[in-house]
């Protein structure tokens, strides 16, 4: 009835009754019945049905009778004339439509519409492997004798396989041959791919005349067959004139300020039109992470200028959450917090957090360990609409003592912070500084025993308490060329981190550190996106300080293992604080070296939330001198004997609330 739409009291015109059996048809073929039979009959009204005279002579009822039949299932694909590729290949070529397996036996049915959208994308894949003149002569549909499955012959013609011999140029005045042959990025013997080719030329040569200005350029090429195998190409270019940039327009920001996205902005009005600068200003409104979508667009306005329109699409990108869950460690854990990533719509960021642990646990009678944290920040990333940041914290964190895998001692720590930054112009504009300066006051209560294991001394033999006041200046360079901020699909992300704590700043806690962090995000086939990340990071005393009471904190050890939370670094498949140096009860020392490699198989299911699924595998280890003060050696690492481990996850990143993830790994190597 939905899909007829035929209503009591109509006309039924010519063809209606013809045109209502084919959409009955065309929507049991959509679920595989593709040998429906439907049939109509138009038949007096019953008697009483009507009651006027005049409509009772005219009125017909319409009945349609459906024999639905069995699910037809596509049993084979047959190809003939194929030479240079097997079915089996070919096949593969095909999105939708599958010949029915054990494995497929959901999805092996006939759809028209897709199997026409799969014949043009058997001709993509032999036009993108050389095959220019390949051509489906026929295509035919056949059933077994019982109507039971259905086969598919499709005949071609796969013709030869070309390669290109030469390339000429005409009409280039700007740019010589030789910046435009090294531009397109196409040699002579190389095998004629058709998406390629176009992709070089109206991307990358034409891109390079749109990045001078030229939007109106036009490149044409003509492609002319030699010999049996061979393509000579020759390129008909029209060059125009230099457009500029008249006004900027942006819309669909209902929160944001508009400077915020102006200042993000690589293109001004009065400039020179250039294609890749709008592609970074996209990039740039787009990593801010303020926004579901970022559209420019180039308005003429005449031979000589252009407008371009920056439309957005604001998503929610503050959070108010309360949270509760449970650690082995610290029981029932409940919090809650604000973050607002666009303070006031300023771009600026607000942070407060508070979480706290209960003394409940599932799993023993023994009473978990206490933990409670607060924390207050706000950053400006460009005050006053300057390439400068400014920020402010103040933190405090209790952590109570423990011996699964965390330190035996109490550990309370309350301090503060102020931040500068800058974005860089060298070596490129991806470039940021930032510098903090911190003060902290630690607190330490436990064993006497255990304080001196884990500070290296202690007030008395018998002290109980210890503690260490940390002044420390923090410099953070990052280089970050991601396209976007939640599933990136290109571009790489550095973080190299410097702490100075102690010796000329003074305090107790002396020691240089250095962590370094590199992700790069390859896209590879379909919308499967390969993430490598390698992360470095060494950590040293400082030999100048003659304080006897001077000391590297235990928090600022590496640790490794497990999902790296409340501190530590995340190694998927083992217990967490597990990995590196560990006393005989398999509470974590930490260590002063790192090392961990990253990669993940990331391929999304939806945009917009975000949410994709991941294959990971890790590998990593802590090292640790027994005198943090010696040298570093190749010899302390045991051989870079990497931990293993490897394992699925999913991400969600959901409004009002962040992300959400979920892993399971496996660990590969004995930790005992």
């Amino acid at each position: 009835d939905e899909e007829l739409a035929i209503k009591s009291g109509q006309r039924i015109r010519p063809h209606l009754i013809t045109e209502s059996i084919q959409k009955i048809k065309a929507l049991y073929a959509e679920d595989g019945y593709l040998l429906a039979d439907v049939t109509s009959e138009l038949s007096d009204p019953e008697e009483g049905t009507i009651k006027s005279e005049k409509m009772r002579a005219n009125a017909k009822d319409l009945t349609f009778t459906i024999q639905e039949n069995k699910k037809v299932k596509l049993r084979n694909i047959i190809f003939e004339g194929n030479d240079a590729f097997s079915s089996f290949r070919l096949r593969r070529a095909l999105k939708e439509t599958k010949q029915q397996r054990w494995y497929l036996f959901w999805r092996s049915y006939y759809d028209e519409e897709k199997y026409d959208e799969d014949l043009a994308a058997v001709t993509t894949f032999y036009r993108n492997h050389g095959y220019r003149d390949f051509a489906i002569v026929s295509d035919s549909l056949y059933y077994d004798e019982n109507k039971k499955r259905m086969n598919i012959l499709v005949r071609l013609v796969e013709g030869p396989k070309y390669k290109f011999r030469n390339f000429t140029w005409e009409g280039n005045a700007l740019f010589t041959e030789k910046e435009l042959v090294r531009q397109l990025h196409v040699d002579k013997g190389d095998v004629y791919n058709e998406e390629d080719f176009n992709l070089a030329v109206f991307d990358r040569v034409q891109g390079l005349y749109m990045d001078r200005g030229y939007i109106y350029s036009q490149i044409n090429p003509e492609i002319k067959p030699v010999g049996e195998d061979s393509l000579d190409v020759h390129f008909s270019i029209l060059e125009n004139h230099k457009v500029y940039v008249r006004n900027i327009y942006v819309s669909g920001n209902t929160k944001t300020r508009e400077n915020i996205i102006r200042r993000e902005m690589k293109l001004y009005p009065g400039d020179v039109f250039n294609r890749n600068k709008l592609i970074r200003s996209q990039r740039e409104i787009w990593i801010l992470n303020f926004f579901g979508n970022v559209v420019p667009d180039v308005l003429p306005v005449d031979e000589d200028e252009v407008d371009l329109e920056i439309v957005v699409e604001e998503k929610s990108s503050d959070r108010a959450n309360a949270n509760i869950g449970f650690t082995g460690e610290y029981g029932m854990m409940g919090g809650g917090g604000l973050e607002f990533t666009n303070f006031r719509g300023l771009g600026q960021r607000l942070m407060l957090s508070f979480n706290v642990g209960t003394q409940y646990n599932f799993y023993s009678s023994s009473k978990p360990s206490k933990y409670h944290s607060f924390s207050l920040s706000f950053t400006d990333p460009m005050i006053y609409d300057t390439p400068n940041l400014v920020g402010a914290s103040i933190f405090y964190t209790f952590r109570g003592a423990s011996t699964q895998y965390y330190y035996p001692l109490d550990f309370t720590v309350l301090g503060g912070s102020l931040s500068w930054g800058r974005r860089f112009r060298w070596p490129d504009d991806f470039f940021r500084g930032n510098w903090a300066f911190s003060i902290s006051e630690k607190n330490y209560k436990g064993q006497a025993a255990d304080i001196e294991r884990y500070l290296g001394y202690s007030e008395s033999s018998d002290s109980t308490t210890a503690k260490s006041m940390g002044i420390s200046l923090t410099q953070v360079i990052t280089r970050d060329s991601r396209d976007r901020p939640e599933f990136t699909t290109r571009g790489s992300r550095m973080v190299w981190e410097t702490s100075l704590s102690g010796g000329l700043l003074g305090g107790n806690e002396d020691f240089h550190k250095h962590v370094l962090n590199l992700e790069w995000f390859t896209p590879t086939f379909s919308k499967f996106v390969l993430m490598s990340s390698l992360k470095l990071g060494t950590l040293q005393k400082f030999s100048i300080s003659s304080d006897s009471r001077s000391i590297i904190p235990f928090d600022e050890r590496f640790v490794m293992g497990g999902n790296g939370i409340p501190y530590g670094n995340m190694l998927r498949g083992y217990p967490d604080n597990s990995i590196g140096p560990r006393t005989s009860s398999g509470g974590p020392l930490g260590g002063n070296s790192m090392l961990k490699l990253t990669s993940e198989f990331r391929f999304p299911f939806s945009e917009n939330p975000v949410v994709y699924g991941l294959a990971f595998a890790d590998m990593g280890n802590v090292w640790s001198n027994s005198d943090l003060t010696e040298p570093l050696s190749i010899d302390r690492y045991d051989g870079f004997s990497l931990k293993r481990s490897a394992g699925v996850g999913i991400r969600f990143f959901m409004p009002m609330i962040g992300q959400l993830g979920f892993d399971v790994g496996y660990g590969f190597d004995d930790i005992s």
